[in-house]
């Protein structure tokens, strides 16, 4: 009875196995849904920038862009100004080179000549307080040194300088700047309204000045000494005018 039940288990076995026309019943079923396996960690930018070989940190954010520093507008250069410095640089250009390590002949083409600015040492004190509005129309490079020599006269001629937004200034300096070049030459124009605290115009102080130049853009061809030169002569009209209305 014994074999006859091992040979009835034998024959099921064959049986079971012809019934088979292909090796999937041989291969173990996937641990599919189980939980036993633990899933992988998300990607994260760390990730994603060793894979594409940049260093962490370097990938720009969505929406980011470079924002220009508030000390190239010329709301900055009439801060820096109250504040007795000169304007603000410009950030450094995509290569790198900032202002310091252009070569000064680069900023002042050494055929271009102006006279000096007027000394001012022996200036009789003045009294007031003035502020500066955003000059309009002159670029970063001539605003510099105009800038600079403004608050150098105003000082000199003991007026106190105040912030671009403080109503307390007795008066209110507005400058308007344009440059044309016509046969060699070039003609810088400029306006200065005299504003009381309320932004009525009490004066104008206009004037022109020419110098030769070679340049293809006009304001590449005015040096740094002809707009202290204006800054000069502008600083001596105001104080004559302030002292002809009782200031």
């Amino acid at each position: 009875m014994k074999w006859i039940a091992v040979a009835s288990t034998v024959l099921i076995l064959a049986l079971a196995l012809s019934g088979c026309n292909t090796t999937d019943a041989l291969t173990p079923q996937a641990d599919v849904g189980s939980g036993m396996q633990v899933a992988s960690s998300p990607v994260t930018q760390s990730d994603t920038d060793q894979m594409a070989g940049v260093p962490p940190g370097q990938q720009p954010l969505a929406g980011q862009g470079y924002t220009t520093p508030p000390q190239n507008t010329l709301e900055a250069q009439a801060q820096a100004l109250a504040a007795g410095n000169g304007p603000m640089q410009p950030p450094p250009p995509a290569g790198g080179v900032t202002t310091e390590q252009l070569p000064a002949a680069q900023s002042s083409p050494p055929t271009q000549t102006a006279p000096p600015p007027t000394q001012t040492a022996a200036l009789a004190p003045a009294k007031g307080t003035i502020r500066f509005l955003p000059i309009i129309g002159a670029p970063i490079q001539a605003v510099t040194p105009l800038s600079r020599q403004l608050g150098a006269e105003a000082r000199a001629r003991g007026l106190v300088i105040k912030g671009s937004n403080d109503p307390a200034a007795d008066h209110i300096l507005k400058g308007y700047f344009s440059a044309f070049s016509e046969g060699g030459q070039v003609t810088i124009v400029y306006v200065w309204d005299i504003l009381n605290q309320s932004g009525s115009r009490l004066h104008r102080i206009q004037g022109q000045e020419v110098v030769p130049s070679s340049a293809a853009e006009a304001w590449a061809g005015v040096p740094a000494s002809l707009m202290q030169q204006i800054a000069t002569k502008t600083m001596n009209e105001y104080t004559g005018w302030l002292a002809g209305h009782g200031g």
